[in-house]
């Protein structure tokens, strides 16, 4: 619980409405939620959420906090550090919001903003972590190259072994999946295509 003089949302830190509701709106669609789906997980009524969207209403403390739960990010997530003049433009190393997934795997998000047609991210796999044992599928292009560790990056029924400098490219909608196979930390530059 924060202390009054550090409460996110404060006056004079509260974020702007329009541009944190799109933050909502973009991480819904990155998680492929409806708005029914956070509705059930947060509490909150699907009109509700429709306003925040659209920046016509204004979450409390405890709105945010589920919000980051349902979403899974942090809550600072919610609270751009960025100047006016850089938002959704630069991110800065520091303040890069960062997606923890089970088997663990984590993506700091490197792209100004979650939606845009290009995005970009740095992944993290643990030892032996991996998207899991069933292929996804989507639209649009994925490209990357792994900056430490190795890669098992199977697409359709290929097994590609990369190392570090090691690069590649391919259209989403091929059956893939990946895994750390080493005994160290990978880190893979991603840059990919989303359908809005």
């Amino acid at each position: 619980m924060t202390s009054a003089h550090t409460d996110p949302l404060s006056p004079s830190s509260q974020p702007d409405p329009a541009w944190l509701g799109e933050q909502i709106r973009q991480l819904r669609k990155l998680r492929q939620l409806s708005l029914q789906q956070l509705s059930s997980a947060t509490g909150r009524s699907i009109g509700f959420l429709s306003q925040l969207e659209r920046g016509k209403s204004q979450p409390s403390v405890s709105d945010l906090n589920k919000l980051a739960s349902a979403l899974a990010v942090p809550y600072s997530v919610f609270f751009s550090q960025a100047p006016q003049h850089e938002r959704g433009l630069v991110v800065r190393q520091a303040h890069r919001p960062v997606l923890h997934y089970a088997e663990g795997v984590s993506d700091a998000l490197l792209s100004p903003g979650f939606g845009g047609e290009l995005q970009l991210m740095l992944s993290r796999f643990a030892p032996g972590a991996s998207s899991g044992v069933q292929t996804l599928t989507h639209g649009g292009d994925q490209g990357g190259m792994v900056l430490c560790g190795e890669l098992e990056l199977w697409v359709d029924e290929h097994c590609h072994q990369l190392q570090a400098g090691d690069s590649f490219s391919f259209h989403s909608s091929r059956p893939h999946r990946y895994r750390n196979p080493g005994t160290v930390e990978t880190q893979v530059m991603w840059a990919y295509t989303v359908s809005n």
